[in-house]
């Protein structure tokens, strides 16, 4: 079963559900949206500190492993 994760945007100080899939629009997770979070990881939030990608638990495997560092920087 696949997982569908919707996107918003606020405009005009509204919240606007962008409809386009990143499979509709071509982008894959891996190759885009990961990346996209790698270079810029405060899309995750101000207080995120990236420490580990791709980290196998038993589990099964993070996309990211983060830590909330609010207070601690």
């Amino acid at each position: 079963m696949a997982t569908r994760i919707k996107t918003w945007e606020i405009v005009n100080d509204e919240l606007k559900e962008i409809v386009e899939s990143m499979p509709d629009a071509a982008r894959k997770e891996k190759e885009h949206l990961e990346k996209w979070i790698k270079t810029n990881p405060k899309i995750l939030g101000e207080d995120i500190l990236i420490i580990g990608e791709q980290v196998h638990t038993n589990s099964g495997p993070l996309d990211f492993l983060s830590l909330i560092i609010q207070g601690i920087l």
